[in-house]
């Protein structure tokens, strides 16, 4: 009965649309690639990369979309491959292994504590109607904290706005992994300035530094018009 009744359905959508729509799932995706390659890390510590937080109508695979401050919508049928507290931290993970600041770099929870932990919270992740313009809209801040006295030692916010050329999801999803780029190769050069001071070895020779792309920076979500 159950696969008559499935079977039903089929043909009920097939009949009335055509075809079935089917789910889309997309990543944010980019590779960092340097000038030239340290031939070893600069600074002699280890670091790990926290899973971030995530403010909770974010926490989804629905990728979200939104016209005005207050009101979300949700696609049906464009998800994120991963969940973004996830996504966003081995993406910054990848970052960090290809900048080689530090002797190792960790995702997971070990016996042996790093000596640094980088942790954040993402507060926006979404697409952002404008009218007859579609924004890729990231918000988020990032910790540096020494594990040994639980000092936080670096904190930054941003909230950054992209145009996309196109109305399709996918291009939203390309201009907000190049807001990710750019917010993680900002984040590495700022530790990098913080490690300096604390080490006082020499500054890494290597910059990771994406193509300009033309950004708007934005207040906190909750007062964007």
């Amino acid at each position: 009965m159950r696969k008559i009744l499935v079977c039903a359905i089929t043909l009920l959508l097939l009949g009335c649309f055509g075809r079935i729509i089917e789910n889309r799932y997309y990543q944010l995706d980019y590779v960092p690639t340097p000038k030239e390659m340290l031939s070893e890390a600069v600074y002699p510590y280890t670091v790990r990369i926290k899973d971030f937080d995530v403010a909770e109508v974010y926490r989804r695979n629905n990728i979200v979309y939104r016209q005005s401050p207050f009101q979300l919508h949700f696609y049906n049928y464009e998800f994120w491959a991963v969940k973004p507290e996830y996504m966003v931290a081995d993406v910054l993970f990848r970052h960090f292994e290809a900048a080689k600041l530090f002797s190792e770099v960790r995702r997971s929870v070990d016996a042996e504590e790093p000596d640094f932990t980088v942790s954040g919270t993402i507060r926006a992740l979404e697409e952002y109607d404008n009218q007859d313009e579609w924004y890729a809209h990231l918000a988020m801040n990032m910790h540096l904290q020494e594990n040994r006295t639980k000092k936080i030692l670096w904190s930054r916010e941003w909230s950054y706005r992209k145009k996309v050329s196109n109305f399709e999801p996918i291009y939203v999803v390309r201009g907000l992994s190049e807001l990710l780029e750019l917010i993680n190769n900002e984040a590495i050069a700022n530790i990098d300035s913080v490690m300096y001071s604390i080490s006082g070895k020499p500054r890494a020779a290597v910059q990771i530094i994406p193509a300009p792309i033309e950004i708007e920076e934005l207040p906190p979500p909750g007062e964007i018009e």
